[in-house]
C-alpha cells in the first residue's frame, strides 16, 4: 500500500493534502538525533486545539488543562504503539505557520499542538 496522508475534520473531510509528504521534512524541522525521522514514520498524528471550547468554561486554567490532556493523548499513543510492537515518538518542535496552513487551519482560533509519528521499530 503506497504511502498516504489522511486528514480527518469533525466538520469537514479534506482532500488533496498529498503535498503534506513533501512537506513533512520542513514541516519538523531539523530534529537533532535522526534528521528526517518523520518522513519515515509509518503514521503522522497532528492533533489540533479550539482553545475557546475550554476557556468559556475553566478561564484561566483553560491551557493548562488542554496540555494535560494532550499529554495523555500522547500517552496512550505510546501505549497503543508498544501493543503492536511499533515505535512512536511525540513531535513537539515543529514550524507551526507552515503546519497550519497545510492542514488549513487559522492559526489563531485552531492550531496544532503536537505531533506524533508512529512506525516500526528499529532492530
Amino acid at each position: 500500500m503506497p504511502g498516504r496522508v489522511y486528514f480527518y475534520s469533525v466538520e469537514i473531510l479534506k482532500e488533496g493534502l498529498d503535498e503534506i509528504d513533501q512537506k513533512i521534512d520542513a514541516i519538523t524541522l531539523e530534529q537533532p538525533f535522526v534528521p528526517n525521522f518523520a518522513k519515515k514514520a509509518a503514521v503522522m498524528f497532528a492533533w489540533s486545539t479550539i482553545p475557546y471550547r475550554s476557556e468559556w468554561k475553566y478561564d484561566i486554567s483553560a491551557h493548562k488543562k488542554i496540555l494535560i490532556d494532550i499529554g495523555h493523548v500522547s500517552q496512550n499513543l505510546y501505549l497503543a504503539s508498544e501493543s503492536i510492537d511499533a515505535g512512536a515518538c511525540a513531535i513537539g518542535i515543529y514550524d507551526q505557520n507552515l503546519i497550519d496552513e497545510v492542514l488549513g487551519l487559522d492559526g489563531d482560533e485552531e492550531f496544532i499542538i503536537f505531533l506524533g509519528a508512529v512506525g516500526k521499530k528499529r532492530k
